[in-house]
C-alpha cells in the first residue's frame, strides 16, 4: 500500500479510504455509533490526509483523536483517544467519526493547510452580497447533498426486501426502477456507486453498513468473502434476532422496504414505522356458560398504540423473536414489552382459554404484579371496585448496619402496604376486593420529608448516618410516621430530656433522661449502653429505642465524669463532685439549660469569674521578701482554699515555689488550723527545713524520719509544719492515713504520676482539709501523669483511669485537639505555671539558690569513716609534730571528705550512690524537660564522669570539656551547643571553663562542688552573662548536707578569706587556720 502522505488533496492517485482500511477492527455498534456522531458534525478535524488525522470529537466531553499511518515501524496504523473508553483497551467511536469526517474531506478534494483571507478582504470594497444570498447558502444551512434518485444522477432506487419464513428471515438489498409517475418498477443488483453516493441518507448508509457485517459472517470463505467485498451483493442475507432488533426500525424508517411471509406471502408494501410504536398485551375476561356452569373465556388481544385500534393476538401472523418482541401488522412495525416470544407462542398454541368464575380471582391476583405486560378487562360483576380518596400514611422499616441507618419505605393505604418501590399506579385488595389508586403526589411529598432529614437514596433503600438518625426519627415520628424494626415491633428514636441539677454537701446530682415517646431511659443507663458500643437499648413494652449517637458523642466525654448516684435515685442521676462544676456548667450551657440550684450557681460563677489571680497580703511574721507575682500566688491558695479546691503551683524552676508555699504557711499558723504536711524527696528534705527556719522561724517543724517515727506522731499537735518523705508515707500509711492536716503538700509530685505505684495510692489515703501539688514538670511522657496528681488534688475530678484513658490520654497522643482543648479548659483553675520569661521583668539580676543534698545511708557511713579516720590522725600529728608541720595530712583530709560528700566511687567507694547526684539528676532532667539549657560545673573530673555515666542512661545528650579537651575541639562544641535544640546541657571541668568560654545559650549553672574564692565562682557564672544574653539565669550551689561543705558555709560569713584558702587548696591557709576550726571542719 502506498504510504505517501496525501495532504490536502494533492495526491492524483488516491489511496484506500481510512473506514476500508480499519473497519474490520470497528465493532459494527461502534462504527454505527461513529457514524452518527458525524453525521452530526461533532467531528473538527485540524489535519487531514490519507496518512494521519488529527482532530477532536464532541462526546459526553471534547476528546481529542488522532490517526497515523506515517510513522508506524511494523506497519500498524498509531491511533488514540482521549476517552475512557480507548484507555480500557477498546476502540471507540470518536476515532471512527473522525475518519468519516475524514474520509468525507479527501473525498471532496481534501482542505486547504493555510486559508488566504486576504483575497476575500481586498474584494470587500469592490463587491457587496445580499445577506439572503449568504444566509440562503447551502454551507449556511448544513444541507446534504440529495440522493442519487433525487439529483438526477441515477433513475434508481435503493430498496430493500424481507422474507420471512418459519426457518428463516433473509434480507436483499436491490435497485428498482424509479418511473416518471414515482412508482417503482423492475429491479436490479445493486451498484457500487449507489451506497458509494455522497448523498445516501444515513438511515441507508446505517444499514448498509449493517448488511455488510452480516455478509462477513455469512461468507467465510476467504474467496467468497473477497468476493463479496469487491461486488457488494447483498442478497439473501440470514438476519440473527440481534440483527434484526436493530434493522427491523431502520428498513421501516426508509418506507423503501417490503416484507413477504412464506410464499411472497405480502405483509408490507412498504413496511412503515408506528407512531406510537409501543404496543400493549391485553386479556378480555368474557363470560361464558357451559354445563350450567358459570366462566370466562380469555381473548387475548393487543393494542397498538396508547389509544389506538385492538387486534386479536391471533389475528397477528408475524412475531420476531427480538427483545423487546417485535411484530407487523397492516403494514406497520410495532414493539411488544413485556411478553417473551415463547409465552406469545404458547398463548397461540393454547386457543381459547377458559377459566372459572373461581379461579378468575387467583388470575387476577397473579398478574397483579405485572400492570405494564398485561391488563385485564373483566366484567363489572367481577372487577374489583376502584377506590381513590385513600392518602397513604408512611411506614419505615429500619436496621442498623456498619454506622449507618438503613430504611425501606412502604406507604400503607388503609391496611394494604404497598413498597415505595412498587411501580403499580393502581394496588389490589384481595380481601375487599378492590383497586386502590395511590396518591403519588402526597407520596412524592413523603419522600421529601425523608430527605429532609439527612436520608439519601441508595440501591432502592433509604440511609443516613448514625449521629443524629435519633432525632431524625424522633422527629418523623412526630410527623405521623410508623417507624419499626426488622421485627416488626415499634422502633423509635431518642431525644434528650430538659436537664436538672441539685446540689448536696460537696456534691452535685445531674438528673435527666432519654425519651423514646412515652418511655424514658435514665442518663446513667444510657450512658453504659453507649460505651458498650450499642446503639439502641430495649423499652418497657418490647419495643427497641435507638440511642442519639450525636448527642452522646458531644457529651459523653463530660458525662463519663460522673457517677450513678445511690440507692435513693435508683440510679437514675449522675453525680460529680464540686470541683467539676464548670464541667456541668459547660454541659448545660451546650443544651441551653439555665441551672436553679443556688450552691451550683455560686461555684461555678466563682470559677467562671476566675480571669486571674490576686496578690495577697504577705503575712507579718515571713521574714523574706516576695516578688509580684509570688503575691499572685498567695492569691491563688486563698482562691483555692475557699472553694475546697486543690490545685498544681508549676513554676519553672527557680522561680521559688518553695518560699511561696511558705509564706503562705506562715499565715496558715496564724490562722492556727493545725500542722500541715510536706512529703518531698529525700534530696530535698534538708532543703525544706533549712529554707523555713531562714523564712519562717516562728514556725515549728517536726522531720518525721528516723527510727523512733511513731514516737514522734505524738509530737504532731505541738507543731506547725512536718516534713516526710515519699518512701516513708508509704512504709507508714496505716499510722498517717487516720490523721488529719491542714495542708498536704506533695513537693515534686511528678514522684506520684504512676497512679497505680504503691507511694501515689499511699498519698490519695492521706487526710487533709487542703491539698497542693508542686512541680516544675507536671507532665513529662503523657496526661496520665496530671491524672495521678489530680485524683489526689480533687477526687473524681478527671472520672476513673479508664474514662481518663478512654476520653483524653489516647485521644490526645493521637493529636486530638478538641481533647487536649478541653483538658486544658478544664484544669485551667487548678493550676499555675509561670516560666521565666513571663515573669522576667520582676527578676532582679542573678537568681542565686542553694540546695542542701542528704547523702545516701551507705555514702553518710562511708563519709563518716573517712572523717573520723581523718580527724583521729590529723589531732595526733598535731599534738605530735604541731599545726603548721601536719599541714599535708590536713590538706589530703579535707579534699578526701570533699570527694566523699560529692560521690563516694571518686575515691574508690563503688555502689555507694551519691545524694548530691541523685539531686542533681532531677534537677537537670526538669531543666531539660522544659526547653531550657544549663552548664554544669565541678572541680574534680573524676565526678564529671560520673556524671556523664547517669546522663548516657537517661538517654540526655549533652557536651564535654576539661583540661584534656584540644582548644580546636572546644570551639566546635561550644558552637554545637549554642546552636543545636538536641544540644542542652555542657558539662565543664574548673579547669577548662574558667576562660574564654561565650555559652550564652545556657540560662541554668549548677555548680557540683561549691569554692568561695568570689572570682573563680564569678568566672563560671559569667560564662552565661556575656554580651547577647536575654535571659535571666539561675545558679544553683548543691551543697551535701551534714559534711565539710555545709560546715564551710557555716564559717562562710566568718571566715571568707579562711574558706578561700581551704577550698582553693591556699599555701597560706595553716596561718589562719586554728583549732576550733579544724575540729568544726571535721566533725
Amino acid at each position: 500500500m502506498d504510504r505517501k502522505p496525501f495532504i490536502n488533496g494533492s495526491n492524483r492517485d488516491k489511496p484506500v479510504s481510512w473506514r476500508d482500511r480499519l473497519k474490520h477492527s470497528f465493532l459494527p455498534v461502534i462504527r454505527q455509533r461513529g457514524e452518527y456522531y458525524a453525521e452530526q458534525r461533532r467531528a473538527i478535524l485540524k489535519e487531514v490526509s490519507y496518512g494521519k488525522i488529527i482532530g477532536t470529537v464532541q462526546g459526553s466531553k471534547l476528546y481529542k483523536v488522532s490517526l497515523d499511518d506515517m510513522n508506524s515501524r511494523d506497519g500498524r496504523i498509531l491511533m488514540l483517544c482521549t476517552c475512557p473508553f480507548f484507555k480500557q483497551g477498546f476502540l471507540c467511536k470518536h476515532l471512527w467519526a473522525a475518519m468519516v469526517e475524514a474520509d468525507k474531506i479527501l473525498a471532496a478534494g481534501g482542505v486547504p493547510a493555510v486559508t488566504d483571507y486576504s483575497k476575500y478582504k481586498n474584494d470587500q470594497s469592490k463587491k457587496k452580497t445580499d445577506w439572503q444570498s449568504l444566509f440562503a447558502d447551502t454551507l449556511w444551512q448544513g444541507k446534504q447533498p440529495d440522493p442519487p434518485w433525487l439529483d438526477g444522477s441515477s433513475k434508481f432506487v435503493l430498496c430493500y426486501e424481507l422474507n420471512v419464513t418459519s426457518i428463516a428471515v433473509k434480507i436483499s438489498a436491490v435497485e428498482r426502477y424509479l418511473r416518471k409517475d414515482s412508482t417503482l418498477g423492475r429491479e436490479r443488483k445493486l451498484q457500487a456507486d449507489t451506497i458509494e453516493h455522497r448523498g445516501l441518507p444515513r438511515v441507508d448508509r446505517t444499514i448498509i453498513a449493517m448488511l455488510d457485517n452480516v455478509s462477513e459472517r455469512v461468507f467465510r470463505n476467504d474467496f467468497l468473502r473477497y468476493y463479496q467485498r469487491t461486488h457488494k451483493n447483498f442478497t439473501d442475507l440470514a438476519l440473527e434476532p440481534r440483527d434484526l432488533e436493530l434493522l427491523l426500525p431502520l428498513l421501516a424508517e426508509t418506507k423503501r422496504c417490503r416484507v413477504f411471509h412464506s410464499e411472497k406471502k405480502q405483509l408490507a408494501n412498504p413496511l412503515h414505522k408506528a407512531v406510537p410504536f409501543t404496543a400493549s398485551l391485553e386479556m378480555k375476561a368474557e363470560p361464558k356458560t357451559k354445563k350450567g356452569k358459570k366462566g370466562f373465556r380469555l381473548v387475548p388481544l393487543v393494542r397498538l398504540g396508547e389509544n389506538g385500534k385492538v387486534a386479536l393476538l391471533f389475528n397477528i401472523s408475524v412475531f420476531f423473536h427480538t427483545s423487546p418482541v417485535l411484530f407487523i401488522h397492516d403494514g406497520y412495525l410495532f414493539q411488544l414489552p413485556g411478553p417473551s416470544l415463547s409465552w406469545i407462542k404458547a398463548a397461540l398454541k393454547s386457543g381459547e382459554i377458559e377459566i372459572s368464575h373461581k379461579d378468575i380471582r387467583d388470575l387476577v391476583i397473579q398478574t397483579e404484579f405485572f400492570p405494564d405486560r398485561l391488563k385485564f378487562f373483566l366484567p363489572e360483576e367481577i372487577a374489583p371496585k376502584t377506590i381513590q380518596d385513600l392518602l397513604p400514611e408512611p411506614l419505615l422499616i429500619v436496621e442498623l448496619e456498619k454506622g449507618f441507618l438503613k430504611a425501606k419505605v412502604f406507604l400503607k393505604y388503609g391496611d394494604l402496604e404497598i413498597d415505595r418501590c412498587d411501580p403499580r399506579p393502581f394496588v389490589l385488595d384481595t380481601e375487599r376486593w378492590q383497586r386502590v389508586k395511590r396518591d403519588k403526589d402526597r407520596e412524592s411529598e413523603i419522600l421529601m420529608g425523608l430527605f429532609d432529614k439527612g436520608f439519601q437514596e441508595k440501591d432502592r433503600l433509604f440511609q443516613r448516618d448514625i449521629k443524629g438518625a435519633a432525632e431524625a426519627l424522633s422527629e418523623l415520628t412526630e410527623q405521623g410516621w410508623r417507624i419499626q424494626g426488622q421485627n416488626r415491633r415499634p422502633f423509635r428514636g431518642g431525644r434528650i430530656t430538659e436537664l436538672s441539677i441539685s446540689s448536696g454537701i460537696d456534691w452535685f446530682d445531674l438528673e435527666g433522661g432519654i425519651s423514646f415517646g412515652e418511655h424514658l431511659v435514665p442518663l446513667p443507663t444510657a450512658i453504659r449502653a453507649f460505651l458498650r458500643g450499642e446503639q439502641t437499648v430495649k423499652l418497657g413494652d418490647g419495643s427497641t429505642g435507638l440511642l442519639p449517637e450525636k448527642w452522646l458523642s458531644r457529651n459523653v466525654h463530660m458525662l463519663e465524669l460522673g457517677t450513678v448516684s445511690g440507692h435513693k435515685n435508683r440510679g437514675k442521676t449522675l453525680r460529680f463532685s464540686s470541683t467539676q462544676a464548670l464541667i456541668l456548667d459547660t454541659l448545660l450551657e451546650e443544651n441551653e439549660v439555665e441551672p436553679v440550684d443556688r450552691r451550683f450557681i455560686e461555684i461555678r460563677n466563682a470559677m467562671k469569674d476566675f480571669s486571674g489571680i490576686e496578690s495577697f497580703p504577705v503575712p507579718a511574721c515571713f521574714k523574706g521578701v516576695l516578688r509580684p507575682y509570688q503575691k499572685d500566688t498567695l492569691g491563688w491558695f486563698a482562691f483555692l482554699k475557699k472553694l475546697g479546691l486543690g490545685g498544681i503551683l508549676a513554676d519553672d524552676m527557680g522561680l521559688g515555689k518553695t518560699v511561696q508555699v511558705l509564706a503562705w504557711l506562715a499565715g496558715e499558723k496564724n490562722g492556727k488550723e493545725g500542722p500541715s504536711l510536706i512529703v518531698s524527696p529525700t534530696s530535698v528534705l534538708f532543703n525544706w527545713q533549712s529554707e523555713a527556719k531562714r523564712f519562717v522561724p516562728d514556725l515549728k517543724i517536726l522531720a518525721y524520719s528516723g527510727n523512733n517515727r511513731s514516737d514522734l506522731v505524738k509530737e504532731l499537735d505541738r507543731v506547725d509544719l512536718v516534713v516526710t518523705t515519699y518512701g516513708l508515707v508509704r512504709l507508714d500509711i496505716e499510722t498517717l492515713k487516720n490523721l488529719e492536716f491542714n495542708y498536704i503538700i506533695l513537693d515534686e509530685s511528678q514522684a506520684i504520676k504512676n497512679s497505680n505505684s504503691q507511694t501515689a495510692k499511699a498519698v490519695r489515703l492521706l487526710k487533709a482539709r487542703n491539698r497542693l501539688c508542686l512541680t516544675g514538670t507536671p507532665l513529662e511522657n503523657n496526661v496520665r501523669e496530671l491524672w495521678s496528681q489530680m485524683e489526689f488534688l480533687n477526687p473524681k475530678f478527671l472520672g476513673s483511669t479508664a474514662v481518663f484513658n478512654r476520653r483524653f490520654a489516647k485521644p490526645i497522643a493521637k493529636g486530638d485537639k478538641a481533647a487536649l482543648n478541653l483538658l486544658q479548659k478544664m484544669i485551667k483553675v487548678f493550676l499555675l505555671r509561670r516560666n521565666k520569661e513571663t515573669v522576667a521583668k520582676e527578676i532582679l539580676g542573678k537568681m542565686e539558690h542553694v540546695i542542701l543534698c542528704p547523702m545516701t545511708d551507705r555514702q553518710a557511713r562511708i563519709y563518716s569513716q573517712i572523717r573520723d579516720h581523718y580527724r583521729a590522725s590529723i589531732l595526733t600529728a598535731i599534738e605530735r609534730r604541731g599545726l603548721n608541720r601536719s599541714r599535708i595530712k590536713i590538706l589530703e583530709g579535707l579534699l578526701r571528705l570533699r570527694q566523699a560528700a560529692n560521690h563516694p566511687a571518686i575515691i574508690g567507694e563503688d555502689g555507694a550512690g551519691s545524694g548530691k547526684l541523685d539531686k542533681l539528676m532531677t534537677l537537670i532532667e526538669e531543666t531539660v524537660s522544659c526547653g531550657h539549657k544549663a552548664l554544669v560545673f565541678s572541680q574534680f573530673t573524676r565526678m564529671l564522669s560520673l556524671i556523664r555515666r547517669s546522663l548516657d542512661s537517661a538517654g540526655i545528650i549533652y557536651e564535654y570539656l576539661d583540661g584534656r579537651t584540644p582548644q580546636a575541639r572546644r570551639k566546635d562544641r561550644v558552637r554545637r551547643f549554642q546552636n543545636s535544640e538536641e544540644i542542652k546541657l555542657f558539662l565543664i571541668s574548673l579547669k577548662a571553663g574558667g576562660l574564654g568560654l561565650n555559652l550564652t545559650a545556657a540560662d541554668y549553672v549548677f555548680i557540683v562542688d561549691p569554692w568561695w574564692n568570689p572570682a573563680v565562682e564569678l568566672q563560671a557564672v559569667d560564662r552565661t552573662h556575656r554580651i547577647g544574653q536575654d535571659k535571666k539565669v539561675f545558679t544553683y550551689r548543691l551543697i551535701t548536707a551534714e559534711t565539710v561543705e555545709e560546715k564551710v558555709v557555716a564559717l562562710q560569713e566568718k571566715k571568707r578569706e579562711l574558706v578561700s584558702a581551704i577550698l582553693n587548696s591556699g599555701q597560706d591557709m595553716l596561718r589562719r587556720l586554728s583549732r576550733e576550726d579544724l575540729d568544726l571542719l571535721f566533725s
